[in-house]
C-alpha cells in the first residue's frame, strides 16, 4: 500500500467530488464506499436542485417552532422523535445558539458564497466534460399562500442574495413563469423567482464523476466497511477495513451523516446529525404539458422538481436518528403536496408506480459544512452540507483540495474550517 495516497471514506457527492478535485491537484486517491454502488445514500434521489438561493440554514425561529410543534407527529413538515432527544441535546444547544438573527444572516451569507462558487464549478465541469444529467438552468420559484410570508421571505432573501438574482412575482407573474400553476393561482399570494438556480439528477451527476475519477487514475472500492481509523501520536497512521489494513498518512472523511460516528470512535466530537428526508419520483412520459421550473412550496418545506420525463417531490425533515422506517404518512404527505400544487398534472400520474426514497442529510449545528483538517494531523473532513449537499459539493471539494495541497483558495475558507469544532 502506498502511504502517500489519500484515502477518502464515502462515495457520495462529497467523496466523488473530493476525489476529482484531488486528482486534478496531482494526488493519488483511493475512495472507499460501504455500499455496492457509489451515491447510494443521501446522494441517490435528493430534490435535484442546485440552489444557492436556499442557503439559509434550518435554525430560524420559525423553523425551530415547527420542529418543536412536530414532536412525535408524522404529518408535520418537520418531526422530532422524543426518543431521539438525548442524542440531540448538545447538538441542539449549538443549533439554538446559532439561531440569533445576526448569526443567522451571517451564516446564510457565508453559505451563499460557497453555494454560488460551487454552482459555477458544477457548470464548468459539465461543460468541460460534456456531462448530461437532466440539467436545466431554469431557476427556482418559491410559492406562497400568505402575503405576510412572501414579504418576510423576500426581505430575508434581499439581505443575502444579489438583488438581480431574485424577482418578486404576483400570481400572474407566477403563472407566466410556470404555466402549469394556473389552476391554483387564485390560492397564491405570489412567489419569488431565483433565476440563478439550476436543476438536475444528482445521482446521474455522481455516475459521471465516478467515470471521470477512474479515468484520471483514481481507485474506487465498493462493498468496503471501515472498522477503525488508526491514530498514532496525534497523526493518522492508517485505516482498518473489513478487507485489509491500509497504511496512509492522509484520510478524508466524506461519509455524510455517518461521519460523526466514525470520528466519535477516535474521540472527536463532530456536531453533525442525520436529518431524514423523503422523495417520490413519478414518470411524466407521454404527457404534453409538463412543468419546467423547480418549485419550493414555502408553507410545507417541500420541493417539486421536473427532471426530464420525471417529476420529483422531496421534503420533510425528521430528527429521528438513523431510523430506516418508511412511514406511510410521509408518503401521503408528499403525494398531497404534489396534488395540491399540480392538481391537473397529478390526475394524469400513477402514484402506485412512484419510486419512494429516503436519505439522511448531514446537518451541522451551525448550518455550515465542516471542511479541512481536524486536530488530528492528516485527518480531514468534508461533511455537514445538510439540505445543500449537491449545491455545495464541487465548491466544498475545491476548497478542501486547496487546503490539503497548501494552495490559496478561491474564496475565504475560514467560515467552513473543520477546526472551528474538531
Amino acid at each position: 500500500m502506498n502511504d502517500n495516497q489519500i484515502v477518502i471514506i464515502g462515495g457520495g457527492l462529497q467523496g466523488l467530488s473530493t476525489a476529482n478535485a484531488l486528482l486534478d491537484k496531482g494526488e493519488n486517491v483511493l475512495l472507499l464506499e460501504k455500499e455496492s454502488e457509489i451515491a447510494a445514500a443521501a446522494s441517490f434521489a435528493n430534490a435535484g436542485m442546485l440552489t444557492p438561493s436556499q442557503s439559509m440554514p434550518w435554525n430560524s425561529p420559525s423553523d425551530i417552532f415547527e420542529i418543536l410543534a412536530g414532536v412525535g407527529r408524522k404529518n408535520s413538515p418537520m418531526t422530532l422523535s422524543p426518543e431521539n432527544l438525548p442524542s440531540l441535546f448538545f447538538w441542539g444547544l449549538k443549533f439554538l445558539r446559532n439561531s440569533t438573527n445576526t448569526k443567522y444572516i451571517q451564516i446564510s451569507k457565508n453559505c451563499y458564497e460557497l453555494a454560488n462558487y460551487s454552482k459555477e464549478l458544477t457548470k464548468e465541469i459539465r461543460e468541460k466534460e460534456s456531462f448530461s444529467y437532466d440539467e436545466a438552468a431554469t431557476g427556482t420559484m418559491k410559492i406562497f399562500r400568505s402575503m405576510e410570508k412572501l414579504e418576510k421571505s423576500a426581505e430575508l432573501s434581499k439581505q443575502i442574495l444579489p438583488s438581480e438574482h431574485l424577482k418578486i412575482l404576483d400570481p400572474k407573474g407566477v403563472v407566466l413563469q410556470e404555466p402549469q400553476l394556473e389552476s391554483v393561482s387564485t390560492e397564491l399570494a405570489g412567489g419569488i423567482f431565483y433565476e440563478n438556480d439550476e436543476i438536475g439528477d444528482a445521482n446521474k451527476f455522481c455516475k459521471h464523476l465516478e467515470q471521470l475519477v477512474r479515468a484520471k487514475g483514481g481507485r474506487i472500492l465498493n462493498n468496503t466497511t471501515i472498522k477503525k481509523l488508526l491514530i498514532d501520536k496525534g497523526s493518522v497512521n492508517g485505516v482498518i477495513t473489513d478487507r485489509a489494513i491500509l497504511q496512509t498518512k492522509r484520510v478524508v472523511v466524506t461519509a455524510g451523516s455517518w461521519s460523526y460516528l466514525l470520528l466519535k470512535n477516535i474521540g472527536l466530537k463532530l456536531p453533525v446529525r442525520p436529518v431524514k428526508g423523503y422523495s417520490l419520483t413519478m414518470s411524466m412520459a407521454g404527457l404534453e404539458a409538463k412543468p419546467t421550473t423547480a418549485i419550493v412550496d414555502e408553507a410545507v418545506h417541500t420541493a417539486i422538481t421536473p427532471l426530464g420525463d420525471r417529476i420529483r417531490v422531496a421534503g420533510t425533515a425528521e430528527f429521528t436518528g438513523f431510523n430506516d422506517e418508511i412511514h406511510p404518512r410521509r408518503i401521503e404527505y408528499l403525494n398531497n403536496t404534489l396534488r395540491t400544487v399540480y392538481p391537473d398534472l397529478y390526475s394524469q400520474l400513477d402514484p402506485d408506480e412512484s419510486q419512494i426514497w429516503y436519505g439522511f442529510r448531514p446537518m451541522s449545528a451551525d448550518g455550515l459544512p465542516f471542511i479541512g483538517e481536524s486536530k488530528v494531523r492528516g485527518l480531514y473532513v468534508n461533511t455537514g452540507q445538510g439540505h445543500l449537499g449537491w449545491t455545495l459539493a464541487m465548491g466544498s471539494s475545491a476548497l478542501l483540495a486547496d487546503l490539503i495541497t497548501n494552495k490559496e483558495t478561491d474564496i475565504d475558507a475560514t467560515p467552513y474550517l473543520a477546526k472551528r469544532s474538531l
